[in-house]
């Protein structure tokens, strides 16, 4: 039993947990990428953040806007119906953004890089589908 209690202690001290990376910068640090390939990340970052970023604030003003009209629903039936599919658009533009940028960014990797860039990518699209969505979402009902 003490001999179990000591590997399991060893174990604890000297193997990192599996959560602890971070972030993606931690995960991109680890690739080894070659500075031409910073580089092009770089730019493929730069090229779809802009976008992202104003779609994600679309989304979030729709949203707020939905959960006013969502306490007087049959005032507001058709514009709530509205502001639901605008959402749903939002999110699926979002997503292919997303995938738009996976792609190319996979481009730039050679061989072992992509398959650790897809092997991440992967596991947290997993593991964030296993957490669920942050808030409740009304408008999908």
């Amino acid at each position: 039993m003490t001999k179990l209690f000591a590997f399991f202690l060893l174990v604890l001290l000297y193997v990192p947990p599996v959560l602890a990376q971070d972030s993606y910068s931690d995960f991109e640090r680890g690739l080894d990428l070659s500075e031409p390939q910073r580089t092009q990340i770089k730019g493929i970052r730069n090229k779809y953040i802009g976008e992202w970023n104003a779609i994600t604030r679309e989304s979030v003003q729709k949203r707020l806007e939905l959960k006013e009209l969502d306490k007087h629903p049959q005032a507001n039936a058709e514009r709530i119906g509205r502001l639901q599919t605008d959402i749903r658009e939002l999110e699926t533009s979002r997503d292919n953004i997303y995938h738009q940028y996976r792609s190319e960014v996979s481009r730039t990797l050679n061989e072992r890089q992509r398959e650790r860039y897809d092997n991440f990518l992967n596991n947290e699209d997993r593991r964030i589908k296993l957490m669920g969505p942050r808030q409740p979402r009304r408008y999908g009902r």
